[in-house]
């Protein structure tokens, strides 16, 4: 890693932050909550589960299922009982993107691979949920899929944009191998309280690197933390 980093989510925050935002997003990046609560692991688990096998539905029903059976006491356990429910009957609800129904498609393993790359000095760690490949037209194509549940801080579709570009420019510099290609229709930002499935195309492939401004303020509020 280098001096910069921030997490693809963050910098999705971060563009439309304002001063204090930027700087509060800094910070955490800096100093990350080493025992930050993880919210909706469950869902989250399920709904990875159902895309790597052609969005089975049996999948979400199981962990639907298990939530039901589920009466916590804590608040917070409560609501995210509840957040998880919606999320998982939202997700049955959209239309799987033909890509992840590919004959052939296989999912990479993610530990073989780093978790970021570097645009404009800054590592922006992108660690997708996702990674798979299947062979089109005598090609290996490879795509990625990074699943956001936030019912409270759902992104906008630019942001989710600028997401699925990250994937995209992840995948050219970090996963390619040999004669494989990476497709920015392929690379997905899947936002369960936002705009769903959102991907990009071949024109938007570099949008998460043209703003130089957003990187020249990253270093800067870095610097001054």
């Amino acid at each position: 890693m280098g001096k910069y980093m921030i997490s693809i989510n963050q910098f999705a925050d971060f563009q439309k932050a304002t001063e204090k935002g930027k700087e509060r997003i800094i910070k955490q990046q800096k100093n990350p909550n080493k025992i930050k609560v993880s919210y909706y692991q469950l869902a989250k688990g399920g709904i990875k589960r159902s895309l790597c096998k052609g969005g089975a539905a049996d999948c979400i029903k199981e962990v639907l299922d298990e939530l039901t059976k589920r009466k916590p006491i804590e608040k917070r356990k409560q609501s995210d009982r509840m957040v998880s429910m919606e999320a998982l009957n939202r997700f049955l609800a959209l239309k799987l993107p033909k890509i992840l129904k590919l004959p052939g498609i296989t999912f990479l393993k993610k530990s073989d691979y780093k978790n970021s790359t570097t645009i404009n000095g800054v590592d922006i760690i992108v660690a997708p949920d996702l990674i798979f490949t299947a062979t089109v037209g005598g090609k290996q194509i490879v795509g990625g899929l990074k699943l956001h549940v936030s019912k409270s801080k759902a992104f906008d579709h630019q942001q989710q944009e600028t997401i699925a570009s990250g994937i995209y420019q992840f995948i050219k510099r970090e996963v390619l191998k040999g004669t494989q290609v990476a497709d920015p229709e392929w690379c997905l930002s899947l936002d369960i309280f936002g705009g769903g499935y959102v991907r990009i195309t071949a024109g938007e492939s570099d949008l998460i690197s043209r703003d130089k401004t957003v990187y020249s303020e990253i270093k800067r509020i870095w610097d001054a933390a």
